[in-house]
């Protein structure tokens, strides 16, 4: 046994998170224009603290869903999704393809003729006009294009076509 004796002494260590009321700066972040994401990496807290705090500091909330403005943007820039026949990206915008828009002219001269979808395959296939990726021409490909120009999604100007 030991001689003299020993104590144990539990130290414990308390940390006291005082936690700063910064509902003012995300305020004016906000009003920047800064995401609610983007004002949590600049004060360092959650995106959810964020939220909190500007509501608490009676700011109203941007509406998380995009304007027509911002929609009409999504639709000539760069998407995930290739480009539809006979256009193509270039620097982010949508411009004609130059390899393609003449096929599509063709589909177009020969719908405005009164040929349906299959009159037109076989005349592409007849002419060993090439499709984007595949070998030859197929009829539900034609049908999309239409379908395309009827919708007006595709507008070819000019009458002379």
């Amino acid at each position: 046994m030991l001689s003299e004796p020993f104590q144990l002494i539990d130290i414990v260590k308390v940390n006291f998170h005082v936690e700063q009321d910064n509902s003012s700066e995300c305020a004016v972040l906000y009003s920047k224009g800064l995401s609610l994401r983007d004002i949590g990496k600049e004060l360092n807290i959650s995106k959810t603290k964020v939220r909190s705090n500007l509501l608490k500091a009676g700011v109203e909330l941007r509406p998380k869903d995009p304007t027509p403005a911002q929609i009409g943007q999504w639709r000539i820039r760069k998407t995930k999704s290739p480009p539809p026949f006979g256009y193509c990206y270039y620097q982010g915008d949508l411009v004609k393809n130059p390899i393609e828009y003449d096929v599509l002219l063709k589909i177009y001269r020969q719908w405005k003729q009164g040929m349906g979808a299959n009159e037109i395959t076989r005349y592409l296939n007849g002419k060993k006009l090439k499709p984007r990726k595949a070998r030859a021409w197929h009829n539900k490909a034609v049908k999309k294009i239409l379908a395309r120009f009827e919708s007006k999604k595709i507008v070819i100007k000019g009458s002379g076509i």
